[in-house]
């Protein structure tokens, strides 16, 4: 019988052996190193510094700080401290004295479950963990709890008491909520180990909590002692669950909580004092060997229990946090080793498991905080991109008919969102205006939305709820039946259970989760395809369970940092030393820049004023004069879209679409040689003399010297009292002139026969050599418009800009937007005598009315970069196929023979730095175009990028060109591709 018995014990034994989990961190720690150091360090404790390291105080930076930790550690020689309120920089200084107090380094902890900010004020703010429960991604979490745990080195922080595995499956618990990863232990496991997992990986200690599990309580243990009534098999699969899969993961910190399981021990006692929980559960059943922490001792959960700290560590666990009175407790501890109550070897396992967690996590190495830069160090633009990184993958398209979402057909669409307690500034309908024209409008009630009329003329409403505060939820009902609505709820899921008529009558429905910048940002690129949506919802609601969520495809432009595409955005920071140059040096009033890279604008923004003087700042939304970028954003998109639909050849003559060439030295230029500058066509004629009458002044029209009626123009002295052709130009608009040239000013049909016939009856100088002439692209706009049935800006705007969104790639943008915001160009004192603001700085295509093959097109930057992204992605964009890769690929990659010139665009010449238009580091496939008001883009296909530079470096006037002779643009590119250099290496 005692044989049996015996081998029972032995196989027992065996058994609890084999159950145990040796933690990563131990694993993969010096262990030689690790030991000798633990020795040396043991051997010369005492026993209050012995019994001091099983405590860790709470400690705030209130004014009584420093006599607070001198007592804790000059008398009780505690182990560590628990840092709860206050700012980075309060903290770091707190360290720092406390660590060259101590004799023995202590750890350093924190309740970071959301990060810092939990604690620390002026700390990066992330999301609670409901959301972090949405994610599908876990490289994110692991991504997201590795800058956690680089901000906690930054702050000397060795444990971080993160991340709470308990399962929320009690919506009404007062304490959990969105504290959890949500209600499925499956999931809830898996985001704690990966949250985990990314702060062990990177030497922080994580934490697991509320062990056996806090999630079905409907008491807070702040207050009192939650009971959580299930039987075993329950516990075990719900409760259990992720804790079990922590442990089995290596992870090293565990919680205890307060909060009593009958099941699972008989005394009625808080798990945090059951050794059925703390030895018999978590050591011997589960395996755990890492370091086991109490609850904060403080709460009332424990605190009205005898001897609570004794009893604490006599159940398993290491460390006691924040108890009510240090110095009683800790002498507490100490008669009870006197006693022999808690046994000398008992108390000597505990001391050498937490000397062995200090030197793994770097305890003993101290190095003194660096309080001057402390802030900028935490909130680095790392820190920034995680919290983007974490709303792109939660945010969670729960319904999603027709597959509305992403947004398609934009030019068939006319939207507008409605934002229910949201600001007029908000940033959900910012970004919403970045991907089309949306229009915005507010409500700080549901009740309110009914009140705004405009609705009626939209055929797709966007409804946001950025708010809790809800009144009359019946007129949401109502648009959502009427009109195709998409609801997005910036607040908890369980939240929806408020709109369940709305969402029902919702064509698509969004959980964006909480009402942060980022989240905003989130859900409004999810809409349109920016991001793609993978997020699941992490809890049930009344039409949702837990785990609806649909996937959509990027398929759009999204905004980010650098840190997006592996650049660092400090690389990026001369960009704006050398854009202010410019301003300082008067190369242009203003400037916008916008760089993207695989797909994401990493890079928008905005220097100095429309104007010199008093003059309102750069915005990018502010519309700028592109120039000659319209050959290459235009006339070459219109070009390509015919060849495509086999309308147009390159072998084709221009005679055969423009009959006005017929019989001239211009009719057997092919298209080809057009779009090359190859057609012997000259480079320039003075367009203004076909509109002036040469009856109207005597003498020359300019002149070397000044006098009374000359204006200084172009480099030169024009007459200012001449006049127009009256059958040309007229200074009121009528159906006879209705073509804008200047305010003010108008021309006739006569006046584009005339000009066009100037253009035709040009000299042909060298055909097949290369001349750069813009009347090869005011001859190209002839035959498109010929060949299509509509002018150039009609046949644009419906097969490119209106489908891309491009809301202000426009000519004639007059029409279309106030001129408060677009940029003003020259003050022209001879040809149209007034500051030109919203009608084309180039003469030509003025008097064209602003529609030219040459010039004539406004956009601002945003708008812009669709377009070329959509050529980077072979033809296609918003989810639509624009043009077929083959027309793409050829008018990309073609280049002359003869000179640095594309199919239209503009290209690197490495062989004459002179003429060069593009940086020395820019490779040699990008293709892009340069305009004479200050403009240019390219498009690099090697690198994935486009970068975008828009200037009116003609206001007031065109001379002196200093954005030129200061190679601004040049520079800027140079940035661009140090940058990537840098990210490479």
């Amino acid at each position: 019988m005692k044989r049996t018995l015996l081998l029972f014990i032995i196989s027992l034994c065996a058994l609890i052996t084999q159950a145990q989990v040796t933690t990563n961190l131990y694993k993969q720690s010096d262990k030689q190193s690790l030991e000798r150091w633990v020795d040396s360090v043991y051997s010369s404790m005492s026993l209050d510094e012995k019994v001091g390291q099983l405590f860790m105080p709470v400690v705030e930076s209130r004014n009584d700080w420093k006599s607070r930790i001198a007592g804790y550690i000059q008398k009780q020689k505690v182990g560590g401290l628990l840092f709860s309120k206050g700012t980075l920089s309060q903290q770091a200084s707190i360290t720092n004295y406390a660590q060259e107090l101590s004799n023995v380094p202590l750890f350093i902890s924190l309740d970071g479950e959301w990060g810092l900010s939990m604690r620390l004020q002026d700390a990066p703010a992330y999301p609670r963990n409901l959301i972090i429960g949405a994610i599908q991604n876990e490289e994110i979490i692991e991504l997201y709890s590795a800058e956690v745990a680089r901000q906690c080195k930054e702050m000397g922080i060795h444990i971080n008491f993160a991340p709470v595995i308990d399962v929320h499956s009690n919506p009404e618990n007062p304490v959990i909520g969105t504290r959890s990863f949500g209600e499925n232990p499956e999931n809830v496991a898996k985001k704690g180990i990966a949250y985990a997992k990314g702060l062990e990986n990177n030497g922080v200690m994580a934490v697991a909590k509320h062990f056996p599990g806090h999630g079905d309580t409907s008491e807070d243990s702040h207050l009192t002692l939650p009971t959580v009534i299930h039987n075993s098999e329950r516990i075990e699969k719900v409760e259990l669950y992720p804790f079990r899969q922590y442990v089995n993961a290596g992870l090293s910190g565990i919680m205890t909580g307060h909060l009593n399981i009958p099941v699972l021990q008989t005394k009625g006692l808080p798990a945090t004092l059951s050794p059925e929980v703390g030895i018999k559960l978590l050591r011997e059943d589960m395996g755990f060997t890492g370091l086991s922490f109490t609850d904060a001792m403080a709460m009332k959960g424990v605190s009205g229990q005898d001897d609570a700290s004794v009893k604490a560590l006599l159940s398993g666990n290491d460390i006691i946090l924040g108890v009510v009175n240090q110095s009683k407790e800790f002498e507490s501890v100490k008669k009870a080793v006197a006693e022999g109550r808690i046994s000398a070897s008992l108390l000597e396992e505990k001391v050498r498991k937490i000397l062995t967690y200090k030197y793994i996590l770097g305890a003993h190495n101290f190095k003194t905080i660096n309080t001057t830069n402390v802030h900028n160090r935490v909130n680095s633009p790392s820190a920034e991109l995680i919290q983007r990184k974490i709303y792109d993958g939660a945010v969670t398209l729960i319904k999603n008919d027709s597959n509305l979402i992403p947004l398609k057909g934009l030019d068939n669409k006319n939207i507008a969102s409605v934002a229910i307690g949201a600001p007029a500034s908000n940033t959900f309908q910012k970004y919403l205006r970045k991907y089309a024209n949306v229009s915005a409008y507010q409500s700080q009630t549901t009740a309110g939305v009914s009140q705004i009329s405009d609705l009626n003329n939209h055929d797709l409403i966007i409804v946001s709820v950025h708010t809790d505060k809800l009144s009359d939820i019946a007129s949401l009902q109502k648009l959502a039946s009427e009109k195709t609505t998409i609801f997005v709820l910036f607040s908890s899921p369980y939240t929806l259970n408020k709109f369940s008529m709305t969402t029902g009558t919702s064509q698509a429905v969004v959980v964006a989760y909480d009402n942060t910048e980022f989240a905003q940002i989130s859900a409004a690129q999810g809409i349109f395809g920016g991001i793609g949506m993978s997020g699941k919802l992490p809890v049930s609601s009344e039409k949702f369970k837990e785990g609806t969520g649909i996937d959509t495809e990027k398929t759009r432009l999204s905004y980010s940092l650098p840190e997006e595409v592996g650049i660092n955005t400090s690389q990026l920071d001369n960009i704006e030393n050398i854009a202010l140059e410019g301003v300082r040096q008067r190369a242009y009033p203003g400037c916008q820049i916008l760089v993207a890279k695989d797909g994401v604008v990493i890079y928008e923004r905005s220097f100095g004023k429309l104007d010199y003087g008093e003059s309102p700042e750069v915005t990018n939304e502010t519309v700028y004069d592109l120039a000659s970028v319209t050959k290459a954003s235009a006339t070459l998109p219109a070009v390509m879209k015919l060849y495509d639909d086999k309308k147009i050849r390159l072998q084709d003559n221009i005679g055969k679409f423009v009959k006005e060439t017929k019989g001239t030295n211009k009719e057997n230029i092919r298209i080809r040689s057009l779009l090359l500058h190859e057609s012997g066509i000259v480079s320039f004629i003075p367009y203004y003399v076909t509109a002036i009458n040469e009856n109207s002044y005597s003498g020359s029209l300019f002149g070397s010297r000044s006098h009374t009626f000359h204006a200084r123009y172009a480099g030169a002295w024009g007459r200012t009292d001449y006049k127009f052709h009256p059958n040309m130009i007229s200074s009121n608009a009528s159906e006879e002139f209705y073509m804008p040239v200047a305010k003010n000013m108008y021309a006739s049909d006569e006046m584009h026969s005339a000009l066009l016939k100037a253009v035709i009856d040009t000299p042909i100088q060298g055909s097949g050599r290369y001349r750069y002439s813009c009347l090869n692209f005011m001859l190209l706009k002839e035959a498109i418009e010929n060949i299509s049935g509509v002018d150039l800006n009609s046949f644009v705007q419906t097969n490119i800009f209106e489908k891309l969104g491009s809301t202000t790639t426009t000519f004639q943008p007059l029409k279309y937007m106030p001129a408060e915001k677009i940029s003003p160009t020259e003050n022209d004192p001879f040809f149209r005598k007034q500051h030109l603001r919203g009608y084309v700085h180039d003469e030509g295509a003025a008097l064209f009315g602003g529609i030219s093959g040459n010039a004539g097109l406004f956009s601002n930057a945003n708008d812009l970069a669709k377009l070329y992204q959509m050529w980077l992605n072979d033809g296609e964009y918003g989810g639509e196929r624009f043009l077929s890769k083959e027309t793409v690929q050829l008018f990309t990659t073609t280049k002359s023979s003869i000179s640095r010139r594309g199919l239209g665009f503009d290209k690197p010449d490495p062989r004459n730095s002179r003429s060069n238009p593009v940086s020395p580091g820019t490779p040699l496939e990008v293709f892009g175009h340069v305009g004479y008001t200050g403009t240019s883009f390219w498009v690099d296909p090697t690198n994935n990028m486009i970068y975008i530079f828009l200037s009116n470096r003609v206001n007031p006037s065109r001379s002196p060109n200093r954005l030129s002779s200061l190679e601004i643009r040049e520079r800027i590119q140079e940035e661009l591709y140090k940058a990537l250099d840098s990210s490479l290496n």
